[in-house]
């Protein structure tokens, strides 16, 4: 595959485009404005098998099939002297959700150019720390972030963050503070104020980006609502209970420092984070969190993700040899492995430590469709040691 067509991978949802390149059913465009509809449908299956002392942990988990997400994205600019972009996102949480929270807002940005400072953010977005918060999850290589992610860092919140490039775009810089007490319906003074920070750079950049290596590092402070905090997460499985979780205890704040590394030479990918959460809790004995993973991907038909240079995070690809029926083609085929674990489990906070050994294939017979695999083993240590394995599957489409 050339540097030229795989860098014609399809729009990233999560960053409002500039241009409406193309005349699809799904593009508009007059004299004020831009949009592009983007759709987007995931169906999941898991099943688990326990030992007896994670069932006593735990309980039964269940086999269990959902649709994870069906999203509606509408992107796209005003046609300003400097224009300005618009994301707003809906997703339908399923039909077997309660029928008042089917559809929630995920996104509702405006972008702002601003001179000498780059762009200002405002709205309902992503807080800006984490590659795996920051990139959409239609291109994550696993069907879910790590468990470190779900517990430290919130994926979304309301607020305003400011955001630029810099040498050349290899570099990115981004700050932002957020609080929900409005959309959550309490008082300012009950606390919430969050604040990121994230410093993103490519030491390595070459071969048209199909040879990159970045570095990052991040903060992420979160004040506490009421004068409480509590940190959980699931095992890599949106349908399964939470199996660590430190439930509700006094505190004041906590601080997330975090440090990523990513390299992709071709079809070879390898990633991992490391984050690290004191929390200010002098009646909990100031517990200190910490979690990390690490992984690696490889494309057996030679494909390599695109870099956005503009948001400092991995994206899409085009199969070099789309499926067609009758007609050949393979589509692209994808292996992967992750090692993640996380300890929320520290003086009085006893909310348990889980690791998982994750195997992933993917085959993407096309830029629309993914069909994927995981399989996953697992420990989690919480009143003893308990293990646990996990089968997941995806079929996922977007356009």
């Amino acid at each position: 595959m050339t540097a030229l067509s795989n860098a014609q991978s399809r729009p990233d949802p999560s960053v409002p485009a500039t241009t409406t390149a193309g005349n699809g059913w799904n593009v508009w465009e007059n004299r004020a404005f831009t949009s592009r509809l983007t759709l987007a449908g995931l169906f999941d299956v898991a099943a688990f098998t326990q030992d007896s002392k994670n069932i006593e942990q735990v309980g039964a988990q269940p086999a269990k099939g959902e649709w994870r997400a069906e999203r509606i994205l509408i992107s796209g600019t005003l046609k300003f002297p400097k224009p300005w972009t618009y994301l707003l996102c809906a997703n339908f949480n399923g039909i077997e959700a309660d029928s008042r929270e089917r559809f929630s807002w995920m996104d509702i940005r405006l972008d702002i150019p601003v001179p000498w400072v780059g762009k200002v953010k405002i709205g309902r977005q992503k807080v800006g720390v984490s590659q795996e918060w920051l990139m959409p999850g239609l291109d994550w290589i696993f069907m879910e972030r790590s468990t470190m992610n779900n517990a430290f860092i919130p994926q979304r919140s309301v607020g305003i963050q400011l955001q630029n490039t810099f040498a050349r775009n290899r570099g990115v810089w981004s700050v932002g503070w957020f609080n929900d007490w409005f959309v959550e319906g309490r008082k300012f003074s009950a606390g919430g104020n969050q604040y990121g920070a994230r410093l993103s750079f490519l030491p390595i950049d070459r071969d048209y980006g199909s040879t990159i290596i970045q570095v990052a590092a991040a903060a992420f402070y979160k004040q506490s609502i009421d004068g409480k905090m509590s940190f959980r997460s699931r095992p890599e499985v949106n349908q399964a209970d939470y199996f660590i979780d430190t439930k509700t205890f006094p505190a004041g704040h906590s601080i997330t420092s975090q440090f990523e590394a990513m390299a992709i030479r071709g079809p070879l990918q390898i990633f991992g984070e490391f984050s690290l959460t004191p929390v200010a809790a002098p009646q909990a004995g100031n517990p200190f969190f910490y979690g990390y993973y690490a992984g690696a991907s490889y494309f057996l038909t030679g494909e390599y993700r695109t870099f956005n240079r503009q948001e400092g995070y991995y994206g899409s690809f085009r199969p070099n040899s789309p499926f067609r029926w009758g007609e050949g083609g393979p589509g692209a085929w994808e292996i992967s492995g992750r090692f993640s674990h996380t300890d929320l489990t520290d003086h009085a906070v006893v909310g348990g430590a889980v690791s998982r050994w994750t195997g992933a294939i993917s085959w993407y017979p096309t830029r629309h469709w993914r069909l994927e695999l995981n399989y996953g083993r697992g420990t989690l240590d919480r009143g003893g040691s308990g293990t646990f394995q996990v089968f997941q599957s995806r079929i996922q489409f977007s356009i």
